[in-house]
């Protein structure tokens, strides 16, 4: 017993399979011990073999694309069939486009679970750093991720890189009150500018698109100030701080601006064209006054 109780968290916690570690786990009939509000170091153990487990299951997906792309790149299926398609299906009845789905998705999970989980307190800790916007948010962020998140930012590693998927992620859960869902990181990869990642002006966008309050209800319409909306959706600030920069891209830029409000009217508003002018008709001719006589004279 002494010898367990000396063992080292690798040698008891580290498992080679979520197989092992399910067979590890030793069920309980009763508490380990009797402090009402205190864990021993055995059960803190417990506990964190018993959250690792459970955590398998909503990191699935991630664990599962790693695994994938080595069978893939190393050709790891070439004992058993002639593609990674046919080895995919054949195992897991998985389709090919699900596969590289998760494929895609790992390397995404994975930086965002450290920078989620770097930010949480660990299991038992007594004490954590000064709080930040994203340590206070940073908890249920990392409960509520999962696969369908994740997927929208393939499209930001996509076009720029792996870090810049990660600081959209980021800034929408600094924003305080933000409940982060795949739809509302949708949102926010769609309000990005187009062109060189600036990380400043990603951050602006995602703050205003963020902060901008949606009324879903067209009757309320007649109440918003759409004038104070407007100052919200152009990143005044950052254009002034470019324009000092740059009066060129400051210029560029809004051009980009106006081609959009172009493109959306004229996408989302076809029924409304420019008013014709109104026809000028001619004036009407004035009454000739009859020249008044001379008065005669006094």
């Amino acid at each position: 017993m002494g010898g367990q109780r000396n063992a080292s968290p690798t040698e008891r916690w580290e498992h080679k399979s979520a197989v092992d570690m399910a067979q590890a786990l030793q069920p309980l009939r009763r508490p380990l011990s009797q402090q009402p509000t205190t864990l021993t170091s055995d059960e803190k153990g417990m506990l964190a073999q018993c959250v690792a487990a459970v955590d398998t299951l909503q990191w699935a997906f991630w664990l599962a694309g790693k695994a994938l792309e080595n069978i893939k790149t190393g050709k790891l299926y070439r004992a058993e069939c002639d593609s990674f398609d046919e080895f995919v299906w054949r195992r897991w009845q998985m389709k090919k486009a699900y596969a590289n789905k998760l494929i895609r998705t790992w390397r995404i999970a994975e930086a965002v679970f450290e920078l989620l989980s770097n930010e949480v307190a660990p299991i038992g800790a007594t004490s954590r750093k000064k709080a930040t916007p994203l340590s206070l948010h940073a908890e249920k962020a990392l409960k509520a991720l999962n696969q369908a998140q994740v997927w929208e930012l393939v499209p930001v590693a996509d076009t720029w890189d792996l870090d810049a998927a990660v600081l959209v992620y980021k800034t929408v859960v600094e924003v305080n009150g933000t409940n982060v869902t795949a739809k509302v990181i949708s949102g926010a990869v769609d309000a990005l500018p187009v062109g060189d990642f600036d990380a400043e002006q990603v951050i602006d966008h995602i703050r205003n698109y963020l902060e901008t309050p949606i009324d879903d209800d067209p009757e309320g319409s007649d109440d918003i100030d759409f004038a104070a909306q407007a100052e919200k959706a152009v990143p005044y600030r950052w254009v002034k701080r470019l324009a000092k920069r740059d009066t060129t891209a400051a210029s560029r830029y809004l051009d980009s601006l106006q081609s959009q409000i172009d493109r959306c009217r004229a996408e989302l508003l076809p029924s409304q064209q420019a008013p014709e002018p109104a026809e000028q008709s001619p004036p009407e001719s004035t009454p000739e006054v009859p020249a008044q006589a001379d008065a005669p004279a006094a």
